[in-house]
């Protein structure tokens, strides 16, 4: 879909009382977008990835304690974190977007494919407590997740301020997110990390995927990755403002220091940067923004990053 003709139709239902806005955009991604099929493959995939970075900073994930920033639709990811061993994953979302017809449906894909889910989990598939709880997911039954919710002791929080949060301090020892923290404003940002270096344990880590790229690229294939880095924020705002589609524009160096200037000591950071994002900006073919124009190239064309913080 052209981007443009995306970003009016968005425009149009964020308008709408947000009951009524939610359950239209809702009904409009199940018919035309990213809901069309429900196959949690991908966001199972994400809480793996999540679990080897943690392994990779020499984390554990068998008996602790994860906080997911923005729990989305489903409850994929905490599935997979509870699967490979966490003891508890509280997940907070700003928007009750979390609907129980999807994480139903997940369920009884797992049940229905258990042999392709297992050989999804890799290595981890082979440890005791993922039989274990494999087992048991795939015997329960899909209708009621609120009984495996609290027998997988998922907590789900919405609506919640990921910046003020009613949980002890120093009681968690992952604090994660997956293509969430790019649709948060810089100064929200900080605070959430910031609350993020208090309830966290003083050996705990941050681990984060950001996706810097231009979400409208994703669909519209004929603009680049870095499409958005053209307008300035006022035009940026009348295409992208509202609530499905607002993406802070934070290249990598930007994301780096904010996480620095919140009190956090960043111990690795991932890059993919984007080949043919970085050959429009190297021949010119984009005019940048002032906002972008004193970058590198490769810091403007970074289109995603896997992130591992201490406090």
């Amino acid at each position: 879909m052209n981007w443009k003709l995306k970003a009016a139709i968005q425009n149009i239902i964020a308008a709408l009382p947000s009951s009524l806005s939610y359950k239209t955009y809702y009904a409009v991604q199940r018919v035309f977008g990213g809901l069309r099929s429900v196959n949690p493959v991908g966001r199972l995939q994400a809480g793996i990835d999540l679990v080897d970075h943690i392994e990779k900073q020499g984390g554990r994930v068998d008996g602790k304690v994860f906080l997911e920033v923005g729990t989305g639709r489903r409850l994929s990811v905490p599935l997979a974190l509870w699967l490979c061993g966490a003891s508890k994953v509280i997940t907070v979302d700003l928007n009750p977007y979390l609907e129980t017809a999807l994480v139903r449906k997940d369920m009884c894909f797992i049940r229905d494919n258990r042999e392709s889910v297992r050989k999804l989990f890799k290595g981890y598939a082979e440890r005791p407590v993922f039989r274990e709880r494999f087992k048991a997911l795939a015997s329960q039954d899909a209708e009621d997740i609120s009984i495996w919710m609290r027998k997988a002791d998922i907590r789900y929080l919405a609506p919640a301020d990921a910046a003020n949060l009613d949980i002890p301090g120093q009681s968690v020892d992952y604090h994660v997110s997956f293509t969430v923290l790019e649709h948060i404003p810089s100064d929200t940002l900080g605070g959430i990390m910031r609350e993020g270096g208090r309830v966290l344990k003083t050996d705990g880590l941050f681990v984060h995927y950001v996706d810097f790229s231009d979400h409208f690229s994703h669909s519209d294939k004929d603009i680049t990755a870095v499409n958005f880095l053209q307008f300035d924020e006022e035009k940026w705002d009348r295409y992208a403002g509202n609530r499905y589609m607002w993406h802070n524009r934070l290249r990598i160096d930007e994301f780096l220091d904010l996480l620095k200037s919140s009190g956090l000591r960043v111990l690795s950071s991932e890059t993919k940067v984007d080949g043919r994002s970085l050959d429009t900006l190297k021949l010119g073919q984009l005019r940048l923004d002032r906002r972008f124009k004193d970058k590198t190239d490769e810091a403007n064309a970074t289109s995603s990053a896997w992130i591992a913080a201490t406090r």
